[in-house]
């Protein structure tokens, strides 16, 4: 498993995919930025605000599409390159396989929020020319990184069912966007964390608000909801069969040829 994981991070640094997930944390910073100097509050904004401002943007507007973009890249492009022919042979199990290219997407997920941790803090320096205690910096770390694992276990059953064939991918970051999106008004009617996609914002003891009032959470329900998806995520592994033609219709043309 450990060869494979190598193996994907030797891949993915051709991958120019991988700049749009640099692209969008930076936008993200740079929108949550934008959103907490446009108001009109005189008192100048506390750096917390702003972390709170990156990990909402974070997950409603650019995460769970990004992810699911990468994630379901890593995988059709094993169809598109006819790799998989060669790779199997070796022999690999097609799941194994799948399972180390998830696990990659995991790795790259957190290396997304010490990146957009990293753009708040040096977006704030420079704009406020302030300075922040250790234990804030830490907190946003963990508070950052930490929502970007859990977006990550959030959409795999979306990367999972989406990439069973060439390019459908596409479709499957499209419903990510649209999943984590609707995840704005679920949060502001209190339901965070019976939303996979929310449900970590308990878990990280998010402060921010929906604007209109503060959010209460249940930690304990927001790990249950993630565990429940991670368990969902396996089952769809285990159930997942290669086909070489990317798609699952081929037993249709199997039975017609009397095989």
């Amino acid at each position: 498993m450990i060869s494979i994981i190598l193996t994907e991070f030797e891949k993915i640094k051709r991958y120019e995919l991988l700049w749009i997930g640099y692209a969008a944390m930076l936008l993200s910073g740079l929108f949550s930025l934008f959103q907490i100097t446009a108001g009109n509050d005189p008192g100048q904004p506390l750096y917390q605000n702003l972390v709170n401002s990156v990990i909402w943007n974070n997950y409603s507007l650019f995460l769970p599409f990004v992810i699911t973009l990468i994630g379901g890249s890593l995988i059709s492009r094993e169809y598109t390159d006819q790799t998989l022919k060669t790779i199997l042979p070796i022999p690999i199990s097609f799941r194994k396989l799948l399972a180390g290219k998830l696990i990659t997407l995991g790795i790259i997920s957190a290396v997304a929020g010490v990146f957009s941790f990293l753009c708040t803090t040096v977006l704030w320096l420079a704009f406020f020319h302030e300075g922040v205690v250790f234990s804030d910096l830490l907190k946003a770390l963990l508070q950052i990184s930490g929502m970007s694992l859990f977006n990550f276990v959030a959409v795999l059953p979306i990367i999972l069912l989406f990439s069973r064939k060439p390019n459908a991918f596409f479709a499957g970051a499209g419903l990510a966007f649209v999943y984590g999106f609707c995840g704005i008004f679920v949060a502001g009617r209190n339901l965070a964390d019976y939303y996979p996609v929310t449900a970590g914002l308990g878990i990280i003891g998010f402060s921010g608000d929906t604007g209109s009032k503060v959010i209460s959470y249940n930690p304990l329900m927001g790990w249950l909801v993630l565990a429940a998806v991670l368990v969902i995520s396996v089952v769809i592994l285990l159930l997942t069969k290669y086909d070489p033609d990317g798609s699952q219709p081929k037993q249709k043309n199997m039975k017609k040829n009397g095989h």
